[in-house]
């Protein structure tokens, strides 16, 4: 399938302008790689697995991924079609739950990104990281 498929597709427009849109959840969007359910090809006899986190921040962060994955790929479909006001609302839905989510790790563990760092010195290097046998 071409780009040019995608982006003139009526079919697919039509189905995801709908008040019901045929898009996965936040969930399984991030676990398929792909939010519209009528763009999904699997992979020969791939079989998508699901994700379990082996801890309350794992668990956290795993939410910040899909939400921050659903965010990207429903850009990508407004920036093509702005006038698609449910797929709009989802966006700016996801938008505030994925500021909860970053929100509530941030008070528990800290900044995730250094620019939301408020510490008196550089912590960013104190370990152990994931690679050295940290959890997630």
């Amino acid at each position: 399938m071409f780009f040019e498929d995608i982006i003139f597709d009526s079919s697919m427009k039509n189905n995801v302008s709908d008040s019901n849109p045929s898009l996965f959840s936040e969930k399984d969007g991030f676990m398929y790689g792909n939010m519209f359910k009528s763009l999904y090809t699997p992979y020969k006899n791939y079989r998508v697995s699901k994700l379990d986190a082996a801890s309350d921040k794992g668990e956290l962060i795993l939410k910040i991924y899909e939400y921050d994955f659903a965010l990207n790929d429903l850009s990508l479909y407004l920036d093509l079609h702005p006038e698609d006001d449910s797929v709009y609302r989802l966006f700016r839905k996801y938008t505030e739950e994925a500021r909860k989510c970053v929100a509530m790790y941030e008070k528990r563990y800290g900044p995730l990104e250094l620019t939301e760092s408020d510490y008196e010195s550089y912590m960013w290097d104190n370990g152990p990281w994931p690679f050295e046998g940290g959890k997630v």
